[in-house]
């Protein structure tokens, strides 16, 4: 019963995050146009999911190495999302996630050659997990790893990476984050506060603690 108590919390929880993240990018639609440089800047602060647009010249901005982040679902088909760290002719990083590829990485290559304009949200990094290490001199990644990444390109990365939401790149999908997966968590929370219910009940009559009334 404790069991699925917890994964109704759980679920819950979950479903109350995903409220607050919605919510959290529908109050930052304002673009703040920033430079690199900005981004690199460990005394400036920008929230999560803020809305910007990098004003550097594209034309000092070069691709150093791109990598496949594993198990992403768009419009119902499984892919990819293109991880993507560039460079500056100031010798600043920053990565980005351009979006969505599918299973085949059938993206047009020309894509790296494409200008960008690096219009997108800040997120926060992945938090390592239990189990599914990313692997070393790997095109593919499980999560978006700043300690990982800094280790593989001995670079040092801004507090958080750039998803691109327009002009992302020949063959490659923008991601909507004002249009998550609709996950049924709270659909799941009832489902197992009904099973925890049941179970009690089960438990209480077994030990006649309770009775029910011809």
């Amino acid at each position: 019963m404790l069991i699925f108590l917890s994964l109704s919390f759980w679920q819950l929880t979950r479903y109350q995050e995903d409220k607050s993240i919605i919510e959290s990018i529908e109050s930052k639609d304002n673009v703040n146009k920033i430079s690199v440089s900005e981004l690199n800047d460990i005394n400036n602060y920008f929230e999560e999911f803020t809305k910007i647009e990098l004003k550097d010249n594209p034309e000092n901005i070069s691709l150093l190495r791109t990598w496949y982040l594993r198990s992403r679902v768009h419009n119902g088909e499984n892919g990819y999302h293109l991880i993507s760290l560039y460079k500056t002719n100031l010798n600043q990083f920053f990565l980005v996630n351009n979006g969505w590829v599918p299973l085949d990485k059938n993206a047009d290559s020309s894509f790296i050659y494409q200008t960008l304009n690096f219009k997108g949200r800040l997120l926060d990094y992945d938090v390592q997990g239990v189990g599914q290490d990313d692997i070393p001199d790997s095109e593919y990644l499980f999560r978006i790893d700043k300690d990982f990444i800094e280790s593989e390109t001995n670079v040092m990365l801004p507090n958080k990476y750039i998803v691109l939401i327009d002009s992302c790149g020949s063959g490659v999908e923008c991601i909507k984050l004002e249009e998550p997966y609709d996950a049924p968590h709270l659909s799941y929370a009832f489902q197992w506060a009904f099973f925890a219910i049941c179970l009690s009940i089960v438990v209480l009559r077994r030990n006649n603690l309770i009775t029910w009334k011809k």
